[in-house]
């Protein structure tokens, strides 16, 4: 679903950013092009090459419809991926796939047999909620205006700006901040607890960045802080975090 590509986006972002500092101190059509995303990112030609795989299985989410269905191939395409990236470890150096795609190791490995006693539930009901926080929240209408941003397909096209990225990701930031207390309440009500589940398992990227960038130098905490993008700040912060994962929710 357009969540992946949210959190997939925002949390690399994020944990390039610190990657990068640490080195150097209508009618809208849906459109998803996977490559473009990585392209801007900077993400390296090798890197792209072990993920493609997996990115195709994550696009398959687009319609979302009969997603439930795609957690097992999910969870087979992420694990190649990262096997893929070990065998050629100067691809991913900080671990930028790993941590922005943390939500689905998480799914396919420690919440696995959570995830098998609610997929019954979410075989039959499972897309309704995220039809809906789409539609609420505006998901893959953000990605869409996103990936056809100029300034995104110049980055693109040049090797990658992750600051060009932070100046227009806004948009996938206040879309995440609708859409998790959205799945988290549409999705309890088709399958109780369910909901619980999936915020649990959407927040782990950015637990995963919070974690690092609290173990950081008081100045990089600085540098971070006021260069990120204001809508995503509320990703970036452990308090904030462990109140989202409590249901506490942004107004």
């Amino acid at each position: 679903m357009w969540l992946f590509w949210s959190i997939g986006a925002i949390s690399t972002l994020l944990f390039s950013i610190l990657a990068k500092v640490e080195e150097t101190t209508g009618e809208i059509a849906f459109e998803l092009n996977a490559d473009n995303l990585m392209r801007a990112l900077g993400a390296p030609l090798c890197l792209r090459r072990c993920t493609d795989p997996f990115l195709d299985e994550v696009a398959k989410l687009w319609e979302m419809r009969n997603i439930s269905e795609t957690i097992q191939p999910l969870c087979e395409s992420h694990k190649k991926a990262l096997d893929c990236l070990q065998k050629h470890a100067t691809c991913d150096r900080y671990n930028l796939f790993k941590t922005a795609s943390s939500s689905v190791e998480k799914m396919c490995g420690e919440r696995a047999p959570l995830v098998e006693k609610v997929k019954a539930c979410l075989d039959k009901h499972g897309d309704i909620p995220v039809q809906v926080c789409d539609s609420r929240c505006r998901g893959r209408a953000n990605i869409t205006a996103f990936m056809s941003n100029p300034a995104i397909a110049s980055a693109a096209m040049m090797g990658g700006n992750i600051f060009t990225v932070n100046e227009h990701i806004s948009g996938l930031c206040s879309a995440m901040d609708c859409a998790l207390p959205c799945i988290t309440t549409e999705t309890n009500k088709v399958c109780p607890l369910a909901g619980w589940l999936a915020l649990d398992i959407l927040l782990e990227p950015f637990e995963r960045v919070a974690d690092h960038l609290l173990e950081s130098s008081p100045t990089l905490k600085d540098f971070i802080t006021n260069r990120i993008n204001k809508k995503c700040k509320f990703l970036l912060e452990k308090s904030e975090i462990l109140k989202l994962k409590k249901g506490q929710f942004h107004d």
